[in-house]
C-alpha cells in the first residue's frame, strides 16, 4: 500500500477534480510468500484518463509494459489532440486502450479471468468506483479480472460511492479489506498508512461534502460590507506579504492581441493543475489572489477568467484589480469571520 500511496503522489495535483489515487497488484505464490510479484502498477494521471486500477491492469494484463509510465505518458496534456499527435507514443497507445475500455464490454474485452487461476490482491489507496462517470467503475474491472482480494486504504465519501465499490466486490466474492487508523487494536504502521491514504484525498474530501452555502446563498452573504471586509483583510495581507498568491503560469503559444481579447478570456482552456492549486488554497486559506498577467492585459479579461474559475470551484470574485482577481470562498470550518471583520471595520471607521 506504501507503494501504491507513492504512485499516487505522481499525480497528486493534476486530477481535479478527481483525487489522487494510486494501485499495486501483486500475485502471491500460494507455498512461499517470499515468490509473490508485483505485477501491475499504476496512478491516475488526470479527469478523463483511466483510474489507477484501469493502469495497473493495463500492465499486469499484457497491454502495456509499465503503467506507472503509461500513466505519466497522458499526465500532462490539456487536451487529448496533444497526446495523438505522434500516432507511435505511448500515450497514443493509452488513448486507444481508453477507447476500447469505454466501449460496450470494453473492461471485458480486455481483462476478463485474466487472474481467475491466480491470487492476485489489489492494493488500491482510494475505494474502487462503482459508478460510470467518463470511464466504466473500476470496482467492475477488478471483478472482469478475476481479482481475488482487494485492500482499500480509505472509503471514499463521495455519495456516488460511499461503500457502494467495495459492496461491488463483496457482492462478487471478491475479499475486501479497508485500513483502519483509529481503532484501538490497529498497528501503528496500519495506522501511519492509513493516514496517509486519507492525506492524499483530503481536498477531495471538503469537494464532495455536502455544504449548507450554494453559489447563490453566497452571493446573498456577500454584501457590500463584506466585500468591503474582504478587501481591507486582504489589502492588509498584501502590506504583510502573507496573502496568498497564485499566478498564471507562462506560456509562449499564448499572443499579445490574445491577451487584448475578452473572447479570447472566455474560452482559453482552464489547465486543471491550475484549477487544483486554487482549490486547494481557498480551502487552507479561503482569500487567494490571482496573478493573470500572463494571459490578460485589461481588467476586463481579469474578471472574465476569475468568474470562470469562481464559477468552477463555487467561488466568489471579491474585488478585480488591473490584472488580478481577489476569490473568497468559505472553508470547512470557516476561518473568517465576515460578520466580525465587518464589525472591526466598522469600528476602526469611528
Amino acid at each position: 500500500m506504501n507503494l501504491a500511496a507513492k504512485h499516487a503522489r505522481v499525480g497528486y495535483g493534476h486530477t481535479f477534480p478527481n483525487p489522487a489515487v494510486g494501485c499495486v497488484l501483486v500475485q502471491h505464490h500460494y507455498d512461499d510468500a517470499s515468490f509473490d510479484a508485483i505485477i501491475g502498477s499504476g496512478f491516475h494521471p488526470k479527469a478523463g484518463m483511466p483510474h489507477a486500477e484501469v493502469f495497473a491492469l493495463f500492465e499486469a494484463c499484457g497491454h502495456v509494459e509499465d503503467g506507472v509510465a503509461a500513466a505519466r505518458s497522458v499526465m500532462g496534456a490539456l487536451v487529448r489532440e496533444e497526446i495523438s499527435l505522434d500516432g507511435k507514443t505511448l500515450g497514443k497507445q493509452v488513448l486507444d486502450l481508453l477507447s476500447v475500455y469505454k466501449s460496450e464490454g470494453g473492461a471485458t474485452k480486455l481483462f476478463e479471468n485474466h487472474f481467475s487461476n491466480s491470487n492476485v490482491t489489489a492494493y488500491v489507496t482510494l475505494e474502487p468506483c462503482c459508478h460510470v462517470g467518463q470511464t466504466p467503475p473500476c470496482a467492475l474491472s477488478l471483478v472482469a479480472a478475476g481479482i481475488d482480494r482487494v485492500v482499500v486504504g480509505f472509503r471514499d465519501p463521495n455519495p456516488r460511492v460511499d461503500g457502494g465499490g467495495i459492496k461491488l466486490l463483496q457482492d462478487a466474492r471478491t475479499e475486501v479489506r479497508v485500513l483502519r487508523s483509529s481503532e484501538s487494536d490497529v498497528s501503528s504502521e496500519e495506522a501511519e498508512t492509513a493516514s496517509e491514504c486519507a492525506s492524499l484525498v483530503k481536498y477531495f474530501v471538503k469537494r464532495i461534502s455536502p455544504r449548507d452555502d450554494s453559489s447563490e446563498s453566497l452571493d446573498d452573504a456577500i454584501n457590500g460590507k463584506k466585500r468591503r471586509a474582504l478587501r481591507s483583510i486582504a489589502g492588509r495581507q498584501k502590506s504583510d506579504g502573507t496573502i496568498q498568491q497564485i499566478e498564471w503560469p507562462k506560456d509562449a503559444s499564448i499572443a499579445l492581441d490574445d491577451k487584448k481579447s475578452s473572447e479570447f478570456a472566455e474560452q482559453v482552456p482552464l489547465d486543471h493543475r491550475f484549477l487544483e492549486r486554487i482549490d486547494n488554497s481557498l480551502w487552507d486559506r479561503e482569500l487567494v489572489l490571482l496573478r493573470l498577467n500572463n494571459v490578460v492585459q485589461k481588467k476586463k479579461g481579469a474578471k472574465i477568467i476569475g468568474e470562470r474559475i469562481a464559477d468552477i470551484l463555487n467561488a466568489r470574485v471579491a474585488q478585480v484589480i488591473g490584472h488580478t482577481a481577489l476569490l473568497y470562498r468559505p472553508a470547512l470550518p470557516p476561518i473568517l469571520d465576515l460578520d466580525e471583520l465587518v464589525e472591526t471595520d466598522a469600528g476602526d471607521s469611528d
